[in-house]
């Protein structure tokens, strides 16, 4: 009994074995001592005579089951998430491409203007106040009326295409939106009025903002004939006792811009999906076609010059290629982390400036003088810079806007790369010029000439080169113009300002004088 029991449990432990996946090489033919893995020791000892059982129990046919194919235990799985997250929705909004692009696209509107303007409205940007003429015109605008006097197709065409580029701007920043299509249903038409919002975000910055029509040029700060381009004193002038007069300012443009520009936009949506995109289908890769593209959609085509792309670029025929090569390389270098912190640059400077001496009244001569740059590394390409220097002594005798010792303080970017010996920068800073004892322009606000200390504005462009023997000590050389505004002896005549010819800008006129140096010493870097 003892040996047929004995025989029994050691079956039942080489089933159990089995079926758990154990090896049963591990079990040792004729050893008295059999260790099983993870086995307590009292199941370990088994008495001679159990050898022989054991080898009858390998010669049975006995397939152990593998641990791949064993019963495993089951999970219930938790119930999915309605919640489906779509890439381009966890993306936000580029909100830096949105406002840099358009930047862009403002200064391009206001570089056209400047280039294919009259004279007489350059001296208004060039010789005026700025600040002053902006506040000026900005509170004379009159929004009791409809026209502003513009021709029609400056107001229901030049202005709605503005209102189109910078929608197309917005939704090619826009994740949600960039790839949609007319037909895509409710996101598309989701997208294109968040296109609408911006749109008379920008459009209401062009009418009255810092950097608009109302700041350029002066919209609102006079007025003049509606539709007269000749000047007073010509042959056949306009300006006739019928004449109507504006100071091209009412509600017009405020809302056409936007809202004729959003169906603007649908229009080119329209044509871009029944008409080009089939073309660009059936002709891939066709220049032709793709410049029968750009043409039909101008909005959008100057929308894709901003970023970098081509004219006939489409998000949804490269999905996740919304940014161009040359704009990914500018935001690299752009975000590239800074190894230096600060620079100290200690200079000579000789600086040409128009000054009074007593041979001669208001010669330009070199000066001499010093100051003191500090460069704080913002980024590896991008330094915040403050200058201050001084020119002791630069014009000997006091006179109109210049005397005494002349002193400099700007504020600005530098930019530039570096290596191992050498490095090239560019800068431009705005700040002030004061002269210690110079004579005022007589105006309403000085009416007492002087002398004294003046205060103008200044700004300082430079192109710098290094060699550097050592990490932390440099040579610098630094060539650079400073532009100091002068107010100027000649001001506009009384009689600016009467009816019909109203004018609520400064009478004030400004000279920008220019002014090349040299500047140069060691720099040293912490």
């Amino acid at each position: 009994m003892s040996f047929r029991r004995t025989r029994r449990r050691a079956l039942w432990l080489s089933l159990v074995l089995a079926l758990s996946g154990a090896n049963p090489q591990l079990i040792r033919r004729g050893n008295a001592q059999t260790k099983l893995p993870d086995a307590p020791s009292a199941l370990l000892a088994a008495s001679s005579s159990l050898a022989t059982p054991v080898d009858d129990l390998h010669k049975l046919q006995i397939t152990p089951i593998k641990p791949e194919s064993a019963p495993q235990p089951r999970f219930e799985a938790s119930a999915p998430s309605n919640v489906t997250l779509n890439k381009d929705e966890a993306e936000p909004v580029h909100w830096k491409g949105l406002l840099w692009q358009s930047f862009e696209f403002d200064m391009m509107q206001n570089a056209t203007r400047i280039i294919t303007a009259k004279q007489g409205d350059r001296h208004l940007l060039l010789n005026k106040p700025y600040w002053s003429d902006y506040w000026a015109s900005l509170g004379q605008f009159n929004m009791r009326r409809w026209n502003d006097g513009d021709s029609i197709p400056v107001n229901y065409i030049g202005h709605p295409m503005e209102g189109a580029i910078a929608g197309y701007i917005e939704i090619q920043n826009d994740p949600r939106g960039r790839a949609l299509r007319m037909g895509d249903g409710k996101a598309y038409w989701k997208s294109r009025e968040r296109a609408f919002l911006w749109e008379l975000v920008y459009s209401t910055q062009w009418e009255i903002g810092p950097i608009g029509e109302t700041a350029i040029f002066n919209q609102g700060g006079f007025t003049y004939p509606i539709q007269c381009n000749k000047h007073p004193g010509t042959p056949n002038y306009c300006e006739l006792p019928t004449s109507k007069y504006t100071n091209n300012t009412g509600w017009v443009d405020f809302i056409i811009t936007p809202i004729v520009g959003t169906l603007w936009v649908l229009g080119e949506d329209t044509i871009d999906r029944y008409i080009t995109d089939p073309l660009v289908q059936r002709h891939p890769g066709n220049f032709g076609i793709d410049l029968v593209r750009a043409g039909l959609n101008p909005s959008r085509s100057l929308a894709n010059i901003t970023r970098g792309h081509y004219p006939w670029w489409r998000d949804y025929e490269r999905p996740g290629q919304h940014e161009s090569l040359m704009v990914q390389q500018l935001s690299r270098i752009a975000d590239a982390e800074t190894v230096d912190n600060v620079d100290l640059f200690l200079h000579y400077t000789s600086l040409g400036l128009p000054t009074y001496t007593p041979t001669c009244n208001g010669c330009r001569r070199t000066t001499d003088g010093f100051g003191a740059e500090v460069d704080i590394h913002l980024r590896k390409y991008l330094q915040f810079m403050t200058d201050v220097g001084v020119q002791p002594h630069a014009s000997p005798l006091p006179g109109l806007n210049a005397g005494g010792s002349l002193f400099t303080a700007v504020f600005g970017l530098r930019s530039g790369c570096a290596g191992r010996w050498g490095a090239f920068g560019v800068s431009l800073a705005p700040g002030l010029a004061s002269w210690s004892n110079a004579e005022f322009a007589l105006s309403p606000d000085y009416p007492d000439p002087g002398p004294g200390r003046q205060f103008t504005f200044a700004t300082t462009a430079a192109i710098s080169a290094e060699l550097r023997p050592t990490p932390r000590l440099a040579m610098r050389i630094s060539v650079q113009n400073m532009l100091i505004r002068y107010r100027s002896p000649d001001r506009d005549p009384p009689g600016i300002g009467t009816p019909p010819r109203l004018s609520f800008l400064s009478h004030d006129n400004y000279i920008n004088s220019t002014n090349w140096g040299l500047s140069m010493g060691p720099v040293f870097r912490f």
